[in-house]
């Protein structure tokens, strides 16, 4: 009789052991079938530094306008606690615990520290410029690249690991990279041949800066079709994104080579964005270009120029190239705001302003 107890609590033993090890399997793994970063992951960040930390993260401080709205997409709301003021704070309907930490570019790690706040996740550009100061004080800074279309599901992939890479955090990232590579699923099918060779611009008239080919706006646009002008004006450009120049050069550059197609973003209407370009000119009239005299210049949503919606950019220069999109673009924009929660306008996604 106490052989068959013993026997049958080494059997119960048996059986706990298994179902603790298949329970500690399934929790540890998500949906993906990768390892749930329960402790330490270490990893590289946008900016090129080596971190070794303790996952999940939580209370993060957040600068500029393009990762809240990516925590926002994680359902991460409670997470989010410091925003700057000229960029993060407009989100501040969606983040609860959110509290204005200063200046983008600088914000206060005192006021950080004494909320709680130990981590800030920051843009790689129009981000952080005290980033070792704020390093010394004892806070964690991580730079993501959440702009450039090209990196957006590395980074985002990483964001859900930081934050503990849950089934439902993994849910919703494959919710958004759907939606993100339904895009360029439907841009896929129009023939753009006819206008492979064309020459374009790409400026932000609210900064006046021009954009290069090395920049991830512009390769966005050949990727549907035309051709960036400084690949002729500066060819072995690999570096710089944005740059400054003098009016002449649009001018020279349409007399010996043809511009045909001008887009144009800022956060202003249509028309102002147009204005704004024209009055550039300082005393050099704009309205003699081949873009403009042939119609061929459009004014693009910012928001669909960078950031979580930069997907439907392709939609809309499919459109100013010939494609008969309809009102794909529309579609999206109200697809992503009804999965998500946002609020996207769908209004003047691209205006032919000339």
């Amino acid at each position: 009789m106490v052989r068959n107890v013993k026997a049958l609590s080494i059997a119960v033993v048996i059986v706990i052991i298994i179902a603790a090890v298949s329970v500690s399997q399934h929790l540890g793994r998500d949906n993906n079938g990768d390892v749930n970063p329960k402790d330490t992951i270490t990893f590289t960040d946008a900016n090129g530094k080596e971190h070794s930390i303790s996952t999940p993260i939580s209370n993060v401080s957040i600068v500029h306008k393009y990762i809240p709205i990516f925590m926002k997409i994680l359902g991460l709301e409670d997470q989010v606690a410091g925003l700057d003021s000229e960029y993060g704070m407009t989100f501040s309907k969606y983040f609860k615990n959110s509290f204005s930490i200063g200046e983008f570019s600088e914000p206060n790690g005192a006021k950080m520290i004494s909320r709680g706040s130990k981590v800030i996740i920051t843009p790689v550009t129009m981000g952080l410029t005290n980033s070792e100061y704020l390093t010394q004080m004892g806070i964690t800074v991580i730079h993501l690249d959440l702009t450039n279309p090209y990196v957006i599901e590395k980074n985002l992939k990483l964001l859900v690991k930081l934050f503990g890479g849950t089934d439902d955090l993994w849910e919703r990232y494959h919710k958004y990279m759907d939606l993100f590579n339904e895009c360029e699923e439907f841009v896929q099918q129009f023939d753009f041949d006819d206008t492979r060779d064309k020459n374009f611009v790409l400026h932000m008239t609210s900064s006046g800066f021009y954009q290069t080919h090395a920049s991830a706006a512009v390769r966005v646009i050949e990727s549907i079709s035309g051709r960036s002008y400084t690949r002729i004006i500066d060819p072995n450009q690999s570096e710089t994104v944005y740059f400054y120049q003098e009016p002449s050069i649009l001018i020279d550059f349409d007399g010996k080579h043809t511009l045909h197609y001008l887009f144009l973003y800022s956060l202003d209407s249509p028309e102002r964005n147009y204005n704004k370009f024209l009055t550039s000119g300082k005393d050099i009239d704009y309205k003699q270009l081949s873009c403009i005299e042939n119609k061929q210049t459009y004014a693009i949503s910012t928001d669909c120029v960078n950031g979580a919606i930069s997907c439907i950019s392709k939609i809309l220069y499919a459109d100013a190239f010939g494609a008969d999109v309809g009102d794909k673009a529309v579609e999206m924009v109200h697809r992503f705001n009804e999965t998500f929660g946002l609020h996207y306008s769908a209004d003047n996604l691209i205006v032919q302003v000339a």
